[in-house]
Order: C-alpha cells, then structure tokens, then sequence
C-alpha cells in the first residue's frame, strides 16, 4: 500500500490531501504518535462534500426549508442511511442535525438502548455470513476479544456509530461498522476526545449555544477493496445557515495501537 510523503504533512494531526477522493485518505499512514487520539483533521477542516451531497445542502439552505425544518412540528430527523452493499458493508449515512435531535437522546430525555440482537455487522464474525435479501449477517464466532495493551485494556472492538446516538442515531445495521475502541473514542479523554467522539462532541457543543442552527453531517466509511472492515470513517459537516460557523473534514483511523487487524475478515493480533 502506498502512503502519503511527509511533504504531504502540515503539523501534529493536520492534513492537506484531496479529500474529494475517499480512497486517498486509506494511504495516510497511521503513527500513533502524530495521531494520538486516532484523527487526523483533513484541509484546515474544510469539508469537500460529493455533488450529491451538495444538492441536499443546497435544497435545506433554498427558500424557506431551513426555517421549516427548525419547525416543523414533529420530530422527524432528515437522515439518509443506505443499504447494505453487496458484500453486507455498511454505507454513508447523511443527516441534518438539529438542537431537538441531540436533546431528544440525551441521557436526561432518553437512557440509550443496547443494540438490538439484530444488529450484526461486517467482520464481527469470523464465520460470519450475509444474507442480501435479508440485509443481515448471521454467525457464532466473534472476532471481538478483551486485549491488553500499553493503554487499553478491554474489548478491541465497538460496533462504532456513523452517526451517533447522541446525534440522533439509530442502532440500526446500517448505521454501524467495526471499530477499534480507538477509532470510536480515542483515548477516551472527556477533556480531549478522540476517534469519532471528536466531531461529534464538537456537533454537539455548537449546537447547544446555536439552537437555531442546523448541522449537515455525513459519515462516510471507506474500505479498501472487498475488505469486510473499513479502514477508517470520513467525518465531514457544516454549518447550514452559516456555513463558516462550524466545519469538519476529519478522517478517523480504524486502527488501535498495539494491534495488527486483519481488515479483510476482522481477525485481530496484538503486536
């Protein structure tokens, strides 16, 4: 696999890369040391959003939607989850977030619900085997063991959030990969939070001093070939009424330190 040449890195955890292509961001090579809290900030956190992620942004910011959709009298959450793909991957999901989404799966509305015994994911199992029409996987031996490292000891894996729970997730299939405990959390620092808590924490701070602001989130996993565990997630969101207020172009690495994944069928070794 080739990586990226240091001529390519700005400073610490910060990146200049082309985006646009999520491929590209599967040749940034994980270093722990660079990326401690398993992210990298992609251009200064200018999102490069797909064409058909624009014409939605654009559609919300058009005439009156935005004010709509603040209130509208229900609580339903525009999100977009696909389908499975064809080998039982999970897709980018896109969603317009809102204050209402984030209080409405707080801890103090709504105590989070476990998966459901449904929710099974690619490369969780060794075993493991999709059923396309069924959109599910089913298998017995689970590729999730507790490891011991440096600085971590527990389960290696997460079944990790595209968008999050407190986001206004679901606990669906298809809206959830294998990650490291790293690639969900990073070090777990509440003070300093890593992996994919980082944009979502930073989602969830703005909006509760911009309630009348609206957040366009997409998650985007990105795998390498026909590998059942993508490499990492491509975090991309703006601000809709104010489109310099808040913006994040982030990669999150599926990698943990001390740990030699096997991205093809989820098996994992220590170092």
């Amino acid at each position: 696999m080739q990586h990226l040449n240091s001529n390519s890195l700005i400073q610490n955890n910060k990146v200049k890369i082309n985006s646009s292509d999520n491929q590209e961001l599967i040749n940034l090579q994980f270093d722990a040391h660079k990326y401690p809290q398993n992210y990298a900030i992609i251009n200064n956190n200018q999102p490069e959003f797909s064409q058909a992620a624009q014409k939605r942004l654009q559609v919300m910011r058009s005439g009156n939607n935005l004010q709509a959709y603040l209130n509208q009298s229900n609580d339903q959450q525009d999100t977009l989850y696909n389908n499975l793909d064809q080998l039982g991957r999970a897709q980018a999901v896109t969603s317009f977030v809102r204050y209402r989404d984030i209080v409405k799966h707080s801890g103090k509305v709504m105590k989070r619900p476990p998966f459901p015994s449904s929710t099974r994911i690619s490369g969780e199992y060794l075993d493991g085997q999709y059923n396309a029409q069924q959109q599910q996987w089913y298998g017995h031996q689970s590729n999730n063991k507790m490891v011991q490292l440096s600085s971590y000891r527990g389960y290696l894996y997460n079944k990790s959030h595209l968008l999050a729970w407190s986001l206004g997730g679901t606990m669906k299939t298809n809206n959830v990969v294998l990650g490291t405990r790293a690639q969900n959390v990073g070090t777990n620092n509440q003070n300093n939070p890593g992996g994919m808590a980082y944009s979502e924490t930073r989602v969830r701070n703005f909006l509760k001093t911009h309630q009348q602001e609206v957040i366009f989130y997409q998650a985007i996993p990105v795998y390498a070939d026909n590998e059942l565990v993508p490499r990492g997630v491509h975090v991309l969101a703006q601000s809709v009424h104010d489109p310099q207020a808040l913006q994040i172009n982030v990669w999150t690495f599926n990698t943990q330190a001390g740990v030699k994944i096997n991205y093809h069928t989820g098996q994992a070794t220590t170092n």
